[in-house]
């Protein structure tokens, strides 16, 4: 009968440390889901899934660049929870404005390596 506990134990001590690092950025959502009204379900469960992921994977990752400690980094965690959802947008509109940027671009690139060693490239005419 007593063989069943430490099998539990390293159980729930197994999920503890993988939940542990989710939770500031689940406060951080139910924070700010706080203050938004009028959210139906789907932007609830979008805002939550924002915040977990940035508070668990791309804030401990700015923490090991920037050497924060665990504290610092679960409190950014809380605010970047907080906010993610809000600022998804627009990174998302920034994402596709650097993407169409770069692909205009591309022919001008492509020109570039085409021209002969010496040649200076022509300076375009306003007119």
């Amino acid at each position: 009968m007593a063989g069943w506990k430490l099998p539990l134990a390293q159980a729930l001590h197994a999920a503890w440390d993988w939940l542990q690092p989710l939770i500031p950025g689940a406060l951080g959502a139910a924070v700010g889901q706080a203050w938004e009204r009028g959210l139906g379900l789907r932007d609830r469960v979008i805002q939550w899934v924002v915040g977990l992921l940035f508070a668990a994977y791309v804030v401990p990752a700015l923490g090991h660049l920037l050497h924060w400690g665990q504290p610092v980094t679960s409190a950014v965690g809380f605010v970047v929870g907080t906010i993610a959802f809000k600022a998804v947008g627009k990174w998302r509109e920034a994402a596709i404005e650097g993407g169409a940027g770069a692909f205009r671009s591309l022919p001008e690139i492509v020109r570039s390596w085409l021209r002969r060693p010496g040649v200076t490239p022509e300076t375009p005419k306003e007119g």
